[in-house]
């Protein structure tokens, strides 16, 4: 069971543009989590925008992995 879970998630997060599975790796997945201003600094946009492409990545991810959405 778990395997198959890990399995779904590595396929949702190979369906996410390059720019949403790195902020998703890089916020939840690292050992070493990096900050919304972290990934603004990397990426030269505000730490707001990189909150909404990680929570546009999310509902994909959510959406990909077939599990309701939560509010």
């Amino acid at each position: 069971m778990r395997e198959d879970s890990t399995r779904r998630l590595q396929l949702a997060l190979e369906g996410l543009d390059e720019r949403s599975r790195d902020i998703l790796q890089r916020r939840w997945l690292a050992d070493s989590k990096e900050t919304l201003h972290d990934l603004a600094d990397v990426y030269g946009v505000s730490a707001e925008r990189i909150r909404q492409l990680e929570k546009n990545a999310m509902k994909k991810l959510r959406q990909k992995m077939g599990e309701p959405m939560v509010a």
